[in-house]
């Protein structure tokens, strides 16, 4: 091999070992991300059965009014009758008693029904903030977890950054600059092995020429289907 491959191949292990941690970092808050939209979709829950509460509530103060109203009209209506003086006023108050008493059956059913339905939801609510609070403690460990986890990783990245400083500087600025090019248009893959006239990157046949050219180890070389910086692997018999 080259001299001048040894220290891009090492430096490119450490570049592509560098896009992996950084990958590894990208997908660090995909879990928090989650939590985090649970803990929204719940607190958004809660606060759409607290309208809902305070609309109940509402009803009910309205009904309770109805009820009151309509109790003591009902009782007027009573006292009239005691003072009736022929059969068609008595049968019209009477008529307007049980009217009064059937509508407020239908209010008392509907109060009984509101009540039971702001109990079920203040009993959601409850249950929907005590699930709330678990996950927001979940939520708060794992950013935290994160964070450190960040923190591990960058202090990795630094080290091979510094590592890759040193083996850069025994590169030729040239051809540094060439693989920092490549780098960027290759994902970090610089330097591919052939092995029987085969880049290993891209998979493509090397022309015999080029290939014994490449044995021979004379000058760099790229391959001529994905510009790769190559170099012969050479296999034993």
């Amino acid at each position: 091999m080259l001299s001048e491959l040894t220290p891009l191949i090492r430096l490119q292990g450490i570049d592509l070992e560098i896009r992996k941690i950084n990958k590894k970092k990208e997908k660090l808050p995909e879990r928090l991300k989650a939590l985090q939209e649970r803990v929204a979709d719940k607190e958004a829950a809660i606060e759409e059965k607290r309208v809902k509460i305070r609309e109940l509530r509402k009803r009910k103060i309205e009904i309770e009014d109805e009820l009151e109203l309509e109790t003591e009209r009902m009782k007027k209506s009573q006292q009239k009758m005691s003072a009736v003086q022929n059969q068609r006023e008595y049968q019209a108050l009477n008529k307007e008693i049980e009217e009064i008493k059937k509508a407020n059956k239908t209010r008392e059913d509907e109060l009984i029904e509101l009540l039971e339905e702001i109990k079920n939801l203040e009993d959601a609510v409850a249950e929907g903030e005590r699930e709330l609070q678990a996950d927001s403690k979940e939520a708060e460990a794992e950013e935290k977890r994160i964070r450190q986890a960040e923190a591990d990783l960058e202090k990795k990245i630094d080290e091979l950054r510094r590592e890759g400083e040193g083996v850069a500087s025994e590169v030729r600025p040239d051809i540094l600059a060439k693989y920092r090019f490549l780098a960027e248009k290759r994902q970090g893959l610089v330097v591919a092995a052939v092995t029987d006239a085969v880049c290993s990157a891209c998979n493509m046949n090397i022309p015999p020429q080029m290939y014994n050219e490449l044995l021979r180890e004379e000058r760099m070389m790229t391959c001529p289907s994905c510009q790769r910086l190559i170099y012969a692997l050479k296999t034993e018999i």
